[in-house]
């Protein structure tokens, strides 16, 4: 513990504060001082970086945000400390409560993001030769992607005897291969959507929002941390990634996940189009893109039965995205619903 103190003595300087003991947390680094118990946060962040996350931050204070643990200023009114190789900023420690409330922490978490999104959303004109590059751009990239999938189903198919990860995949293939087409369809409706409105929406994204980058007060209420990655984007893309980093944490049912929109929704209604983009999101299987990266490079690291087990459960959740994602867009003609089914 006490070789931990010298590293930071020059950046704690800076707030006039004097450690009696760090306790490295990993990034954060709990400090204790005669002053209290703070949070100090080492990251890789550019300065242009920083700068867009404290604005960021700011902007929601000006707009009455309050869940959101404060940045502590330095002794020179600073919000953050560039080192060269570090960027560090100071919160007040926040001790982790045990969570009791009947309600989900996700739908909780996910009802701040409605509310960040309502107070930050704006609408911007579609111009088409503005977005046309980032669509292509993404479509390009999924199709890559798509390709890189079937190769590896393809090599596994021609070996005489396939891993136990192998045949998992293989397994699993087609549904996969029908899930980045529905990804595609949908990225395609949301496009056209906002070709035929002429405009579309942006808010204030956190960027990465998930229980691990929350505290809980007494009152089980989320305190948010980690808005590192907060910029203007769609609310599609926040959400998305919401439910990406959620997933993880639980073996969710499609309900449940309906019940976070919902929650999100009493703040701010989604669009037809912003639905769709969620979908197209979520469908593509990005997640099992991952797991066969990290198959392909393990250097031993992880067993072969540690990257099944990690397929399999990416796996069943690419399932219910499937069956939640029919539930998330209701179509009104009947016909239609019932050939989708």
């Amino acid at each position: 513990m006490m070789q931990t103190q010298s590293p930071y003595d020059s950046v704690l300087f800076y707030y006039d504060l004097y450690p009696q003991s760090i306790e490295d947390r990993g990034k954060v680094k709990k400090v204790t001082t005669n002053q209290g118990v703070f949070a100090l946060k080492e990251t890789t962040m550019t300065k242009e970086h920083s700068d867009g996350f404290i604005h960021a931050l700011r902007r929601l204070t000006k707009l009455g945000y309050k869940q959101a643990v404060p940045i502590l200023p330095t002794k020179y009114g600073e919000y953050t400390i560039h080192t060269g190789t570090h960027t560090y900023y100071l919160m007040p420690w926040i001790e982790p409560l045990e969570y009791t409330a009947r309600e989900s922490q996700e739908q909780k978490l996910a009802s701040q993001l409605g509310v960040i999104h309502r107070l930050t959303v704006k609408t911007q004109s579609f111009v088409k030769e503005n977005v046309e590059e980032s669509y292509q751009q993404l479509l390009r990239r999924w199709e890559m992607r798509r390709l890189e999938l079937n190769r590896f189903a393809d090599q596994a198919e021609q070996k005489t005897y396939m891993s136990p990860f192998e045949l998992t995949f293989i397994t699993h293939a087609h549904m996969l291969d029908q899930m980045a087409e529905t990804a595609k369809h949908h990225l395609i409706k949301w496009y056209e959507l906002c070709l035929e409105k002429k405009k579309y929406r942006t808010v204030l994204c956190h960027g990465r929002l998930n229980r691990s980058h929350t505290c809980f007060t007494r009152d089980n209420e989320p305190l948010l941390l980690n808005f590192e990655r907060a910029g203007l984007d769609t609310p599609s893309r926040d959400i998305a990634s919401f439910c990406r980093y959620s997933f993880r944490h639980a073996y969710w049912v499609e309900e449940e996940v309906l019940q976070w929109f919902n929650s999100y929704e009493r703040h701010l209604p989604l669009l037809e189009e912003e639905k769709h983009l969620i979908c197209a999101y979520l469908n593509f299987p990005e997640p099992i893109g991952f797991a066969v990266d990290a198959y392909l490079a393990n250097k031993g690291t992880m067993r072969e039965y540690e990257h099944v087990q990690r397929l399999e459960k990416r796996l069943t959740s690419m399932r219910r995205v499937q069956r939640l994602t029919q539930k998330l867009i209701i179509v009104p003609d009947p016909e239609q619903a019932q050939t989708q089914q």
